[in-house]
């Protein structure tokens, strides 16, 4: 697990029925949409952000008006500056925890996937259960990078209008299209129809004694180019 989310790099163990645990509440659709070459449609991806704002999930900038405070006016609307800045910081406190939810699942599922590719034997019913791994694999790469898009979509909405922050969504964005690179090289990899033989291949260019300690695993995730997701929930504070 990255240390984004607190991880020390050990892998958590999980069962298959775990690793399918869907987020509450979280900003992920109910189902994915078409995600062509890995990405969702950025057609898609504005309506839906904007689907989020109509229904209350992401809040709106005050009107200027609202910023004239009244004697009798409620701590609330007499502050909706630090209202609105309270939700900005539940959202990307949401948005965090959504990605290490699923991101754990993510490194279970490679974990349980490259594990069963390491057996020396691929016949009968161990291809079968190869088989249902990577999809599992496969799945959480897709909800990972498309997490990553609407991370991104609402940054970009929330500073649309914010030309003094530029550098900053620049960073955002930056370390997003870095992290659906790397996400989308490991889909390349998962889409294979020989992926399993491919790193059951690679598996066996190790002696057992390597594959002891996990040392095996490790390399493979080099090979995957597993790495850690930074600053992506960077909002700036008012």
């Amino acid at each position: 697990m990255s240390s984004f989310c607190g991880g020390t790099g050990s892998v958590p163990a999980m069962t298959p029925s775990e690793i399918a645990e869907k987020f509450p509440n979280g900003f992920l659709p109910e189902s994915l949409p078409p995600m062509e070459n890995g990405l969702a449609a950025q057609s898609w991806l504005a309506q839906y952000i904007s689907s989020l704002q109509s229904q209350g999930r992401l809040p709106s900038p005050p009107a200027p008006q609202s910023l004239q405070s009244t004697p009798l006016a409620s701590p609330e609307t007499s502050d909706p500056m630090k209202t609105f800045v309270q939700k900005e910081n539940e959202v990307q406190t949401t948005l965090k925890k959504e990605y290490c939810f699923y991101e754990r699942r993510y490194f279970a599922a490679l974990d349980s996937f490259l594990q069963s590719v390491a057996s020396k034997s691929l016949a009968g019913n161990q291809e079968t259960v190869v088989q249902g791994r990577l999809v599992a694999a496969r799945m959480l790469n897709q909800k990972l990078t498309l997490l990553t898009q609407i991370t991104n979509g609402i940054s970009k909405k929330r500073y649309a209008s914010t030309s003094a922050l530029q550098s900053e969504i620049n960073a955002v964005n930056g370390s997003l299209a870095k992290r659906r690179e790397d996400l989308l090289e490991q889909r390349d990899i998962l889409q294979r129809e020989t992926a399993a033989a491919d790193l059951h291949k690679r598996m066996a260019e190790y002696t057992t004694e390597k594959n002891r300690a996990n040392q095996n695993l490790l390399t493979l995730y080099a090979v995957l180019n597993v790495t850690a997701l930074a600053m992506i929930f960077y909002i700036a504070r008012t």
